[in-house]
């Protein structure tokens, strides 16, 4: 059985690797790019490093047979084969082709001040009142990860707002900004990168910042996949081992460094096998095999697409809205671990197997998923300018771990930035005609910076 899962695991990496060909001429960071790396990793990973060390995990891995693990692969080629068709359609619509700007929009570089700016002030204004409100022990409290989420119940709005300034630090990095009024921005970055990682122990807003950088670098001094430097490669290898590394120390860290170290270093061989079964990589792969053997396929038949809308209207309007797929699975699966506020990640694989069936399920989302994200890009390209592009670097790390999310979680990120935002665009160009006849906002020259 482990020839069979290295076997599929090649046919999988195949079709990633031809997916990789179609984008060739992109950015390393094209969202589609990022889909198909994520599927490979994700649909690879566990079930061939657990033919090498037998994993160990707090999952319930005891029940997933060889058998279970290989058709878990097929459903990942299955999604794989889905983003292929959506490149097949793009490629024959030539969306894939760099396409030049068809308008130019005038008080671009104003409007971009105004609307980064605010992002950033009413964002940092809304997350300094959800630190006050939750406590700055419960937020760096090492012995129960948990507790911050439990005492920021409720608190949604306020906690967005860290999210809200990302946005507004990845707007002006991506706009017509001087390189100087850009770098004003860079510290409230690092600030929240920080914060993140010492502070709060939460390595998604790090993770959300680099790639949007990165993205946008990409695009600005228009890197192509097909003439990737190994320098890259081993940037992106060393941030993910980075960040792997983190997770384990955070497990082990209780407020001694030299203790925390020192444990990971005593358990030997079980520091690697406790690594693979709580790999970022792992999770996803194992709720979709938990999902194969506890479930029946397309038993939702489409509801959680429903489901998933109304998941996040808030409880004051709606006090029996559905739960998400991840709080189900979690409280039939994970009893314990969700009477303290934990979760586990979903799997967007075991969504489409769940809603339309073994192989079509997760085909239909890999298609719909890889349609959308090449119309993003493309819609980027004729409007470099516009909203769609501006906002697109914050996606970035959500496309390259969507194997974690579900279809609710992905749409509430969307719903609730294009919420916070779509105003400020407007009133950001409002804004900028009034701005417009004075001096104080400099023009980036047209060279790249």
């Amino acid at each position: 059985m482990a020839l069979e899962r290295w076997l599929i695991a090649a046919l999988l990496w195949s079709l990633v690797g031809f997916g990789l060909v179609l984008c060739r001429r992109r950015s390393p960071l094209y969202l589609p790019t990022l889909a198909l790396l994520g599927t490979g990793l994700v649909g690879a990973f566990y079930p061939l490093a657990t033919t090498l060390i037998d994993p160990l995990s707090w999952r319930n891995i005891s029940h997933l047979s060889d058998e279970l693990l290989a058709r878990t692969q097929v459903e990942y080629i299955a999604f794989a084969l889905g983003l292929l068709a959506a490149l097949w359609i793009a490629l024959q619509s030539r969306w894939l082709e760099p396409a030049r700007a068809v308008h130019t929009e005038s008080n671009v570089p104003a409007r971009d001040f105004v609307i980064a700016s605010t992002l950033v002030g009413v964002g940092l204004s809304l997350y300094a009142l959800y630190v006050q409100r939750v406590g700055l022990s419960a937020l760096s409290d090492r012995e129960d990860y948990a507790l911050k989420y439990l005492m920021g119940q409720g608190l949604g709005p306020l906690q967005f707002g860290l999210w809200m300034a990302i946005a507004g630090c990845l707007w002006a990095e991506g706009s017509a900004l001087s390189r100087n009024l850009k770098n004003l921005f860079v510290p409230f970055a690092l600030a929240i990168a920080v914060w993140s990682i010492a502070v709060i122990s939460v390595r998604t807003n790090f993770a959300i910042l680099l790639l949007g950088y990165l993205a946008i670098h990409a695009r600005r001094n228009e890197w192509r996949l097909g003439r990737v430097r190994p320098s890259l490669i081993a940037l992106a290898l060393v941030s993910y081992f980075a960040l792997e590394t983190f997770a384990m120390f955070r497990g082990a860290y209780k407020g001694d460094v030299g203790e925390a170290l020192w444990m990971l270093q005593g358990r030997g061989m079980d520091t690697i096998a406790a690594a693979i079964g709580g790999s970022e990589l792992s999770h996803p792969f194992i709720t979709a095999a938990e999902i194969l053997h506890d479930r029946e396929a397309g038993e939702l038949a489409g509801r959680s697409l429903v489901d998933g809308v109304l998941a996040f209207v808030p409880r004051g309007l709606y006090p029996d809205r559905p739960l998400m797929l991840s709080e189900q699975f979690v409280r039939s699966n994970y009893l314990e671990l969700a009477s303290r506020g934990g979760g586990a990640a979903f799997s967007l694989v075991a969504e489409g197997w769940l809603n339309f069936g073994s192989l079509l399920g997760p085909f239909v989302f890999g298609c719909a998923m890889g349609l959308l994200l090449t119309w993003v890009e493309f819609r980027g390209d004729l409007a470099p300018h516009g909203l769609v592009a501006r906002i697109a670097p914050y996606f970035a790390f959500y496309v390259a771990v969507e194997h974690r999310n579900e279809f609710a979680t992905l749409a509430k990120q969307v719903c609730i930035l294009s919420a916070c935002v779509v105003p400020i665009w407007i009133a950001g160009r409002a804004a900028a005609a009034v701005l417009t006849g004075r001096t104080l906002l400099p023009v980036a020259p047209a060279t790249r910076n």
